[in-house]
C-alpha cells in the first residue's frame, strides 16, 4: 500500500511545486492533483525526479461528457491527450469524471435532458473504447463517484454500486473505480462492508472525514479500522489524502494521520 498526498488541497500553504518537495518530506509515496492544464509539467516533472516520487492519479477527461453520446469522440480525444502528458510523468492511474467539472467542481449542466440509462450505457461504452488505450500505456483507468447532497449537485455517478456494475460489466483489468470513502459515506455510508465485497473493483483509494472533508479523526468515520479492513480485503494500491487541514498546518496534519492509520 502506497500513500499519496492531493497537492491541490494538502501544503497550500507552499507554492504548487513547493509542495511535492514537502510531500516527501512528510514521508509520501506519491502525489496527486486535478487537472494537468493549468500546471507546469516540466517543473512537476523535474520535483519529481528529485525527491524520487511518483503521480498516482490525475484527471484524464479535458472536455465533453462521458454520460452524453454526443461527446463521446470529444471525451476520448481529451483523454489521448492526458495518457501523453501521463506517459512523460509516469502515471499509471488516471480518474476519469461522468460530468464536466467548473473551476470551483461544480457541475456544468448540459444543456438538455439525458436520462440515467443513457448516461450509464454511454459511459460504458467509453469505458469499452477507453480500455485498450490503457492496455497500450499501462495505465489504469478509474471512474470516481461523487457526491450530490455537499459538493456536487447534479453528478451523474454518485453512488459506488453502479459504478462498481459497470466495472464487472466492461471486464477489463485496466479498468476500475475510485473509491472516495469522503463522498461514499455522505451518499450511503455502510463503508467498510462495500469494500469487503467489491475490492476487486477498487483501482484507487481516497480519504476525508465527514462533515467537512477535514482529515481523518475530525469526523465520523473510524479510517484505522477502515484502512486495516482494506487491507485485510486484499487491497495494495494508494491510498489519496485528499481532504484540507482543519487547522491550517499541513505538515502536523498530516502526521497525526499517519500516526493514526498506519
Amino acid at each position: 500500500m502506497k500513500f499519496s498526498c492531493c497537492v491541490e488541497m494538502i501544503f497550500t500553504e507552499f507554492g504548487f511545486i513547493d509542495r511535492i518537495y514537502k510531500a516527501k518530506e512528510a514521508g509520501f509515496d506519491c502525489i496527486e492533483f486535478w487537472v494537468w492544464e493549468n500546471k507546469d509539467i516540466d517543473a512537476i516533472k523535474k520535483a519529481l525526479d528529485e525527491t524520487g516520487l511518483e503521480v498516482g492519479i490525475f484527471q484524464a477527461n479535458i472536455s465533453g461528457r462521458m454520460v452524453d453520446k454526443k461527446d463521446i469522440e470529444k471525451y476520448i480525444a481529451g483523454v489521448e491527450k492526458s495518457v501523453k502528458i501521463g506517459t512523460k510523468l509516469g502515471v499509471k492511474h488516471m480518474f476519469l469524471m461522468s460530468d464536466i467539472l467548473k473551476e470551483d467542481r461544480s457541475v456544468l449542466e448540459a444543456p438538455y435532458l439525458i436520462s440515467d440509462m443513457e448516461k450509464m450505457e454511454s459511459t460504458k461504452l467509453v469505458l469499452e473504447k477507453l480500455a485498450p488505450l490503457a492496455k497500450q500505456n499501462g495505465i489504469t483507468f478509474v471512474i470516481e463517484p461523487l457526491n450530490t447532497k455537499v459538493d456536487h449537485k447534479g453528478y451523474s455517478l454518485s453512488n459506488s454500486q453502479p459504478a462498481f456494475d459497470l466495472i464487472r460489466k466492461v471486464g477489463h483489468p485496466n479498468i476500475k473505480a475510485l473509491y472516495d470513502a469522503y463522498h461514499m459515506q455522505i451518499m450511503e455510508g455502510n463503508v467498510i462492508e462495500t469494500i469487503k465485497a467489491n475490492v476487486d473493483a477498487i483501482g484507487y483509494f481516497h480519504i476525508a472525514d465527514v462533515p467537512g472533508r477535514y482529515e481523518p479523526g475530525t469526523g465520523e468515520l473510524n479510517y484505522k479500522n477502515i484502512i486495516t479492513e482494506l487491507k485485510k480485503a486484499g487491497y495494495d494500491g494508494n491510498v489519496g489524502f485528499e481532504f484540507e487541514p482543519k487547522n491550517g498546518n499541513s505538515m502536523e496534519t498530516v502526521k497525526r494521520v499517519f500516526d493514526l492509520i498506519r
